[in-house]
Formats: structure tokens, C-alpha cells, sequence
């Protein structure tokens, strides 16, 4: 039996998808008692995989003493430790422990998602490289189960119409022309009543440039003006109406790309999901596992300028989009935000300083490369 003894650590990944890539009969799971890993345990033995767990402390002496133990139990199976995950002490007690005993060690680089055989002498798979790429078999729901994240709405997984998809050229085509319009249709979308219904000013019926854009979403069989009375076909027409646009553009740019990027395994647009079996729902505009780790990017449309009330809204964006890669996603974690308006120089130093990659404005009409150059980049914080 192949056995891989690893170490839990709750912001580490590596486990699951080196199980996965080297055919893992079982997993040894050490944990300290307070740690959750029902999810990790799950989506492990949802793969097929058996998986025991122990409790582990930090004593050096006794830590030791249950490596040895764990190790004379295995004697005959192929024992591996995975030194992906965990915390430093207990991985280098570990270590020491196999390296010792000339048994095989191996991590997944939580940047490159590559495993590296620490001791390739004593692997004992000698037809392996010392380095390999893990291939991409993990998905959405299993990476965020393994962060003890449910998915409550699996969300959308396939691109919007061709319909939609040439409005939404259009729109990008519109950058820096009609953005004033734009926004107003978006207050419309969002203002409408509960029948979808909003009522035209007589300076919107006289602004030339919003009736352009009124009559392109019509067009488009988004809406209908008769007069003063605006109506929206439907929900998904008004959400669309209302910033949707420009979630469908990075979905299905995204979507197109899986042919040049086949580590991108896995991608949904409007996921909800809750942690730890939680009440606080969040939706993640776009969500993708590529080199399995998560990617999640939030799209906004709405105007950030230099007033306190834009520059707290923008913090509030950037503070939720670096909790949810942290806590869903990990250190392995990545998040872009997306803006169809400029985004102030204060954002955008607090996003750099988080490790968000941002693209806004006039950015979009090159977003694709944007998107290719987030989803390649190695380094993260």
C-alpha cells in the first residue's frame, strides 16, 4: 500500500491533489485537536482514498516518539511523507525522522503546484522524475470542501448567449464614451421595481447618449421603453443590465481560454458558497481552479473616485476579495478585481499591497491578456 503520512495545517494545500497524481492508497492525517478537518477527510475519501487522523501536539519529544511509532507500524507498506502542509516544527521533525531513515519525502510548491522528490535516491519510484508537474484533476467543489467551504448554488458553468455576447463587445467598444450612461443604466437595473419596472426622467429621455445605449439593450431583447416606462424582460436581463455584462465577459473570455491553458480545470460564474457550515453567504463573481488552487475574481462596475464614502466602498471590495481567497483558497489563494471605472491610486495600493491583481477601465479592452497574465503569474503573497 502507498501511504502518505502529512501534517494538516488549515491555509496549506498540496494534500489532496499529490494523493490524487501518485494514487495514494491512504492517507495518515496529523492535526492539532482544534483543528477541523472533516472537509480535507471528506473530499479525500470522496477520491477513494482511505484516511485515518491522529491528533498531534507540539512536544518535541513526543512528537518524535509518534513519528517513530507511525513508521514501525508501516514497515510494510510504502510510507511517504507529504511535506507540502503542516506546521514547520512537525514538518521538520518529520523530515528528519525519513531522511534518517532513507524513506521517501516529497512537497507540492504551494506557487508552481510542482512536486519535488526531496531524497530521489530513496523514493523507491525510480522511473519518476525529481520534479514533476501535478496534473489538473481537481474541482471547484472538492478544493473548497478540503478549506471546510460548502457550495450552496453551484452558480453558472457555461457562457451567455451569442446575443449577449455582441451587447457586451459593444459595451467594451463604449470604454471612455459612454461610461456616465452606462452607469445610469446600472442605477436603473438596481432602482427598478419589483416587476422590473423604473420610471424615466425627462432628462433621461433627453440625454442622447443614454437613449443609445437604451436602444442597443433593446435591441438585444434586454429591455423595452415605451415612453417614460423602462422595463426589464426578465431577472437575468436586469442583472445583466445591471453590472452582469461584465461578469458574462470575464466567464466566457476565461471559458475560451481553456484551450491554451488545460490547468485551468475547473470555472463557475455566480457561485454561492458559505464557510464552515456558516450562515454568511458570499457570491463569487467568477470562480476557477487552475494549477489547483483557487481563483476568484470580482467584477464591479460602479464608480470609485476620491470621496470617502468610493474609497471605503473600494476597501470593502479589496478587504472581502482578500478574505475569501485566504480563507477558501488559502496561502495558495489568488484573486483579480475587475473594474469597468477607474479604479484611485489608493485602491490600487492596497490591492498590490494584498497580492490582487487589478484591471479597470481601459484596461478591459486587453483584458484577455490581463486574465492570461493573472491566471500565469507564480509569485503571490
Amino acid at each position: 500500500m502507498q501511504i502518505h503520512l502529512t501534517i494538516y495545517h488549515p491555509k496549506h494545500a498540496g494534500i489532496l491533489s499529490a494523493a490524487v497524481e501518485l494514487n495514494a492508497d491512504q492517507l495518515i492525517l496529523l492535526h492539532r485537536k482544534e483543528d477541523d478537518i472533516s472537509g480535507l477527510k471528506s473530499a479525500v475519501q470522496a477520491r477513494g482514498i482511505k484516511c485515518t487522523s491522529e491528533w498531534v501536539n507540539f512536544d518535541t519529544q513526543q512528537v518524535r516518539e509518534q513519528f517513530v511509532r507511525l513508521i514501525e507500524n508501516n514497515q510494510q507498506n510504502n510510507l511517504i511523507l507529504n511535506a507540502s502542509s503542516g506546521y514547520n516544527k512537525l514538518i521538520l521533525i518529520a523530515f528528519e525522522q525519513f531522511n534518517a531513515l532513507g524513506l521517501p519525502v516529497f512537497m507540492v510548491d504551494k506557487f508552481t503546484d510542482q512536486l519535488s522528490w526531496l531524497n530521489t535516491s530513496v523514493n523507491n519510484q525510480d522511473s519518476n522524475p525529481a520534479e514533476i508537474h501535478l496534473s489538473h484533476h481537481i474541482k471547484l467543489q472538492e478544493y473548497l470542501k478540503s478549506f471546510n467551504t460548502q457550495i450552496l448554488e453551484q452558480g453558472q458553468t457555461t457562457p451567455e448567449p451569442e446575443s449577449s455576447r455582441q451587447l457586451t463587445h459593444w459595451i467594451i467598444n463604449q470604454l471612455g464614451k459612454a461610461d456616465k450612461a452606462i452607469s445610469s443604466l446600472n442605477y436603473m437595473a438596481m432602482s427598478a421595481d419589483a416587476n422590473h419596472r423604473f420610471q424615466l426622467s425627462a432628462a433621461d429621455l433627453k440625454n442622447h447618449q443614454l437613449q443609445q445605449l437604451l436602444d442597443h439593450f433593446e435591441a438585444a431583447d434586454k429591455l423595452t421603453v415605451r415612453g417614460r416606462k423602462l422595463k426589464f424582460k426578465d431577472q437575468d436581463s436586469r442583472f445583466y443590465s445591471n453590472g452582469g455584462w461584465l461578469e458574462n465577459h470575464v466567464f466566457a473570455l476565461l471559458y475560451g481560454m481553456r484551450k491554451n491553458r488545460p490547468a485551468l480545470a475547473d470555472l463557475a460564474k455566480g457561485m454561492t458558497i458559505v464557510r464552515n457550515q456558516g450562515t454568511v453567504k458570499n457570491e463569487l463573481d467568477v470562480a476557477a481552479i487552475i494549477h489547483n488552487r483557487l481563483h476568484i475574481i470580482e467584477c464591479k462596475t460602479r464608480r470609485f473616485s476620491n470621496s470617502k464614502a468610493d474609497k471605503s466602498a473600494a476597501n470593502s471590495a479589496i478587504y472581502r476579495l482578500d478574505t475569501i481567497k485566504s480563507s477558501s483558497g488559502g496561502h495558495s489563494g489568488r484573486a483579480m478585481l475587475i473594474s469597468y471605472q477607474n479604479l484611485n491610486k489608493y485602491t490600487l495600493s492596497r490591492a498590490k499591497d494584498l497580492g490582487i491583481y487589478c484591471c479597470s477601465h481601459t484596461q478591459l479592452k486587453q483584458l484577455q491578456r490581463h486574465l492570461y497574465q493573472f491566471i500565469d503569474q507564480q509569485n503571490t503573497q
